[in-house]
């Protein structure tokens, strides 16, 4: 078990989901346009990653219905990491010969266009932000739920992208070992809670601040669930919990959730860490 535990946050920290790169050099031509010149040192998230994120979406669109489509998110790192005159936060998918720009919303959240010629190119998912200032992160919710409710069916196919998009960047043998110690290729389902032996099988997830207590509900069902800052655990490997069970947040009293966060968001670091879920 705490071999399990271990191994799969350690292959996967290295294809976690931070979309990162250094600011670019610009120049502008005689005509004005402003073109982005190749980065310096970047950590980029790959765009084929980022399809596979969007094939198993629609692959398993059925467990959260009423998201329309798979977004993403961008999550700054702090004011202090940012220069004082930044420029306007932008995201774009970009090859040497051409860039595709993304639209953000008030949020920072955006939707990534399916290209052929960009998944062909191997082109890059690319931020103007100094690496490590801030990265990407998937975004599955249901629409109109409260700041202090998750829903199970949207954690689950939120977990599923985010192991499709790693698989997609770790190598052949990586997954193959995964695979073999896990003994299935369906890594969400493993996170089945609990084990006789006090093990910990909990996915954990990110809320929008702060947390003193979580709980699961379902029906006249419901069971406590670890916190942990802002993070909470819960076993969405369990088939009993239906895909419209729901987690109930109190968030701590100064943790109200903040205009403009990210609840559902899952902070990928933390999921790969191992930092207190077994893997």
């Amino acid at each position: 078990m705490k071999i399990k535990a271990c191994l799969l946050p350690a292959l996967l920290a290295c294809a976690a989901l931070p979309a990162l790169a250094a600011e670019p050099d610009k120049e502008v031509d005689e005509r004005g346009k402003v073109h982005i010149n190749a980065m310096k040192n970047p950590e980029l998230k790959s765009y084929r990653a980022i399809v596979a994120g969007l094939d198993k979406f629609d692959d398993l669109h059925a467990l959260a219905p009423a998201i329309p489509q798979l977004r993403f998110q961008v999550e700054t790192r702090g004011k202090g990491d940012q220069p004082a005159a930044a420029a306007p936060l932008a995201a774009r998918i970009a090859t040497d010969d051409f860039s595709i720009p993304l639209t953000l919303d008030g949020d920072a959240r955006f939707s990534v266009p399916r290209s052929q010629a960009a998944y062909d190119a191997k082109a890059e998912l690319i931020l103007n932000r100094k690496q490590r200032a801030a990265r990407v992160e998937t975004y599955v919710r249901t629409p109109g739920l409260a700041d202090d409710r998750y829903r199970m069916g949207d954690i689950r196919l939120d977990c599923a992208v985010k192991v499709a998009i790693g698989k997609e960047e770790i190598p052949f043998w990586a997954n193959a070992l995964v695979n073999s110690i896990l003994l299935t290729t369906d890594w969400c389902s493993w996170f089945k809670g609990e084990t006789p032996k006090g093990g910990d099988r909990n996915w954990p997830h990110k809320a929008g601040a702060a947390l003193s207590a979580a709980t699961l509900r379902e029906g006249e069902r419901s069971m406590p669930l670890k916190v942990d800052g802002k993070t909470f655990r819960l076993p969405i490997g369990d088939t009993s919990w239906g895909n419209d069970a729901m987690v109930e947040l109190v968030f701590a009293e100064d943790g109200a959730a903040p205009v403009g966060s990210a609840p559902g968001a899952t902070d990928a670091m933390d999921a790969v860490s191992g930092r207190g879920a077994a893997r």
